[in-house]
């Protein structure tokens, strides 16, 4: 005999369907697990819990609180920060879509303090010489696999953007010019990447391949046989094992690459909004997560911009000058401002100099300046 369906969780299943037509299919189905997780706790725990409000804080609520405490992933490690957020905040979504249901839950179920802050974690950029080794094992190895892990490398694309790639994803911009179009990945993005003739050798490299059988899909650059989760985790598999003959003990994965191609770009001399529209990020907190800045960096910047600047204040165009034949008041104005600047300009540039004497000048001046601006007529001003 069929067991009926929970009506608790065939509401949760009605509101991720109604989310669908919004969402991404990937995202979708995380909010399928989220459900699938949350009805697993409430069958176990409160198996007499049958709709959504006969749920409450205490006990409901904070008990899968604690239920998502104490999981443990297939390695025996607890959930980090960021999946029991992600849990969270698609459940708190799911009661809220939940008001305009016939048994509604109760407000205020789950707050936003119950959701845990982000670990701030560091980045993991592969060090120069694990790089090298590793840079030089895909090349020796020279198959498609370790092709497009180059392209990943190379380009600092995601690895979901690698495999997304189109057949015609590289473009010629005029001259030596060229460019890989990353398609539409996770932040509802595409972007341009400029590349090297070594990535245009490699992408040459994966049209031939991707032609061999099984072939690639017409609008796709790597074939995908068994579908793209599988082309992900065969990607995975095939750089654990590069870098295991690489001789690279620690454990690698795809992502540390884009972390090592953004700290490479930025010890390159490549800027931080530049670095940003190359990563596909929208702010430049989210690039500061994916760059390493070591004291050898720190020293190497602050050197380099003592030594030659690269933005010092002009000198004022009245300072250098000639002194006018004749003086109107509106001469005597620039000749006050003139000095403000070049003064700031000496404060800023000579930092040993006691800067509080300095501080004082300036704001005489400025006021000197405000009162004779208060002799000028006004229908001089005006002019």
């Amino acid at each position: 005999m069929r067991t009926p369906p929970h009506p608790l969780q065939e509401a949760l299943r009605a509101r991720v369907r109604l989310l669908a037509t919004t969402l991404r299919p990937a995202t979708v189905r995380h909010y399928e697990h989220t459900v699938r997780q949350f009805m697993t706790y409430l069958r176990q725990s409160f198996p007499d819990v049958r709709r959504a409000n006969q749920l409450r804080r205490d006990p409901h609520v904070l008990g899968w609180l604690e239920y998502l405490w104490t999981r443990r992933t297939s390695s025996g490690k607890p959930l980090c920060a960021v999946t029991r957020a992600a849990h969270l905040i698609r459940l708190r979504k799911l009661f809220d879509l939940l008001a305009d249901h016939a048994f509604p839950p109760r407000p205020g179920l789950l707050l936003s303090e119950d959701i845990p802050h982000p670990d701030q974690v560091l980045p993991r950029p592969l060090t120069p010489e694990d790089d090298a080794r590793l840079q030089s094992e895909l090349l020796c190895r020279n198959d498609l696999l370790c092709a497009a892990l180059l392209v990943t490398r190379l380009t600092g694309l995601r690895i979901g953007e690698t495999v997304d790639l189109g057949a015609d994803c590289l473009r010629h911009l005029g001259g030596d010019q060229w460019a890989l179009h990353v398609p539409v990945g996770k932040l509802h993005n595409e972007r341009w990447t400029p590349v090297d003739e070594q990535v245009r050798t490699l992408v040459a490299r994966l049209r031939f391949l991707r032609t061999l059988p099984p072939a690639a899909p017409p609008e796709f650059l790597l074939p995908r046989p068994k579908g793209r989760g599988v082309l992900c985790a065969d990607l995975r598999a095939a750089l654990s094992h590069a870098a295991a003959q690489a001789g690279i003990t620690a454990h690698i994965v795809p992502h540390q690459m884009r972390h090592t191609y953004a700290t490479t770009m930025l010890r390159a001399g490549v800027s931080l909004p530049a670095l940003m529209k190359l990563l596909g990020h929208r702010t430049a907190n989210m690039t500061l997560r994916y760059v390493q800045i070591t004291q050898q960096d720190l020293q190497r910047e602050f050197h380099l911009a003592r030594q030659t600047p690269r933005h010092l204040v002009p000198l004022p165009t009245s300072i250098a000058a000639p002194d006018p034949e004749a003086a109107d008041s509106t001469a005597v104005v620039e000749r006050f401002s003139a000095a403000m600047r070049l003064l700031d300009l000496y404060r800023q540039q000579n930092p040993t100099v006691s800067q509080k004497p300095l501080q004082l000048l300036l704001r005489r001046l400025v006021r000197i300046r405000s009162l004779f601006q208060k002799l000028i007529p006004e229908d001089k001003t005006e002019k």
